[in-house]
């Protein structure tokens, strides 16, 4: 009531140690489309996070991820395995030849937005976090 519906999609982010040459610390990318077709919503991001030292010197990492709205049309649409084709672009493919993922993961996002956020008290209750619509995306 008083509200949009909300709308929700599935994102899925992988941590890379990538080459020094490829790294470029503070370095975002964000994109819209390919590999999708027209018809489907999504993109992703890449971020070239601060070296990160360790015993035997600074790790390069990467945070890489790939996000698609959950209404596609296409019933055999795999996310992995669009995240994956993303990956074999000629301006990413350099970022992640020679890496290694470190940790993989994916997650349902709700993302309605400001006009999709419900009553958030009601009697004996409360609406919080994910559950009334809000994101922190830098937790993702």
């Amino acid at each position: 009531e008083r509200c949009q519906h909300q709308t929700y999609a599935i994102g899925l982010k992988e941590m890379w140690s990538v080459r020094k040459e490829m790294h470029r610390p503070g370095d975002v990318v964000h994109t819209i489309g390919w590999p999708l077709d027209a018809s489907t919503y999504g993109g992703s991001f890449l971020y070239h996070l601060e070296d990160e030292p360790d015993g035997e010197g600074a790790k390069c990492r990467v945070a890489a991820g790939f996000v698609i709205a959950l209404d596609y049309k296409n019933p055999h649409l795999n996310t992995f395995g669009e995240f994956q084709k993303w990956k074999t672009h000629p301006a990413m493919r350099p970022v992640f030849e020679g890496g290694e993922c470190l940790q993989y993961g994916a997650r349902t996002l709700n993302e309605g937005g400001l006009q999709s956020i419900p009553s958030l008290a009601f009697p004996g209750g409360a609406l919080i976090g994910c559950a009334a619509g809000f994101i922190t995306c830098r937790k993702l």
